[in-house]
């Protein structure tokens, strides 16, 4: 699976599947899904209470996925990536374990192209340093047939940052 981290708006990214942040609420109130929601994703917003509802909670376990359709997006499905608790707090550990399982789904959908934000980093906890660590140790395992994953961050500092980190690991 080939890395690439650019600078931009993740929401601009053209691809089969945006791994989204999300909280353990599934409420699109703030960055990247309260993005995708003023961008008109009320649709998402209500298959997210859905999808609580069916379970009967009110709210996910951190490291849960939940699948949705992409809106107002180019891409074919959004999975939103519950990578903090319910206080925002997070870990490397609890980063790379929602990565994975977000791949994971991804290959389940036959997804080639994959974009994401930087998990855990904006509400959560995480620096870019601690997010492209636990990038890095869920990139080690063959994600076929996912051929490409595009970070996209906010600044060129981050991306830098990321960058330095994923080649880095991959070379060693």
């Amino acid at each position: 699976m080939n890395i690439v981290v650019k600078v931009g708006d993740v929401l601009d990214e053209a691809a089969d599947v945006l791994i989204s942040s999300a909280n353990p609420q599934l409420n699109m109130s703030g960055g990247v899904n309260g993005a995708i929601l003023l961008r008109g994703g009320e649709s998402i917003q209500a298959e997210l209470r859905s999808h609580l509802a069916q379970w009967g909670k009110p709210i996910v376990q951190p490291g849960t996925i939940v699948c949705t359709g992409p809106g107002p997006l180019a891409v074919k499905h959004i999975l939103h990536a519950v990578a903090v608790d319910v206080f925002y707090g997070s870990s490397v550990e609890l980063v790379e374990r929602t990565i994975e399982a977000a791949l994971e789904r991804a290959r389940q959908l036959d997804a080639i192209s994959v974009t994401m934000p930087t998990l855990a980093t904006g509400y959560g906890p995480l620096s870019a340093e601690q997010f492209a660590e636990a990038l890095a140790r869920a990139a080690r395992a063959d994600w076929s047939p996912i051929a490409s994953l595009t970070v996209v961050v906010r600044t060129i500092k981050n991306a830098e940052t990321v960058r330095s980190i994923i080649e880095r690991c991959h070379n060693h």
